[in-house]
């Protein structure tokens, strides 16, 4: 009987591994991917990592408000990391997901490439599309792609866009969807006056932006 418990008998090193092991399985549910936001690991520091990504954003949600702010990583002669924001997109909650839209009465307007009036009446903007009223009246020929297009806004800032007819919303206005490519100096000129524009009939959303 002596020898069956001799064979049992366990070290101070076994006890203290089967505590640890016993610790970490107790814990297991409770532990979950912690990212400290230091560039002190080098090479391996995840703003580093951060910086190489080819699309980095920051989300944000205020009440039926999502703004996904792009994020922009610098870093200085001291090998010091910084993360920059710029002018998020922003976007309406609800059953699904979409692009806020913004109606038009700020004194945005289509103009061709000499500056002339294309005498379509803007319903509203947002980021990705824009919709027009139907004329009736004059009849119009809504084109499929919009093309020699300029959408010139308040501040005498005039883009180049282009974009796809989506379909007639109703019978008194039609949709067109924008292209929007990488790089695109017009999308991001866009998507920043479309935030100003945000900031000002909802300032408590931007409340802490307006206050940087």
């Amino acid at each position: 009987m002596t020898q069956v418990y001799k064979d049992l008998l366990m070290t101070d090193d076994d006890f203290k591994y089967l505590s640890e092991l016993v610790a970490d399985l107790e814990g297991c549910e409770d532990k979950k991917l912690e990212y400290k936001l230091g560039a002190s690991q080098g090479q391996n520091g995840l703003l580093l990592q951060l910086g190489l990504a080819d699309d980095l954003h920051l989300t944000a949600n205020y009440g039926n408000h999502h703004l996904v702010f792009p994020v922009q990583m610098k870093m200085d002669s001291f090998a010091n990391f910084s993360m920059c924001l710029e002018s998020p997109e922003v976007f309406e909650t609800g059953e699904r997901l979409r692009s806020w839209r913004l109606s038009a009465d700020r004194g945005f307007c289509l103009v061709n490439e000499a500056g002339e009036d294309l005498h379509y009446q803007i319903n509203n903007l947002s980021a990705s599309g824009i919709s027009l009223f139907i004329d009736q009246a004059e009849a119009l020929n809504f084109p499929e792609e919009l093309h020699n297009t300029y959408l010139q806004l308040p501040d005498c800032q005039r883009l180049s866009i282009s974009g796809s007819r989506i379909s007639r919303i109703d019978d008194k206005s039609i949709a067109y969807s924008l292209t929007k490519s990488v790089g695109d100096d017009a999308s991001s000129v866009l998507a920043q006056y479309l935030s100003a524009c945000h900031a000002q009939r909802y300032p408590e959303v931007h409340a802490l932006q307006l206050k940087g």
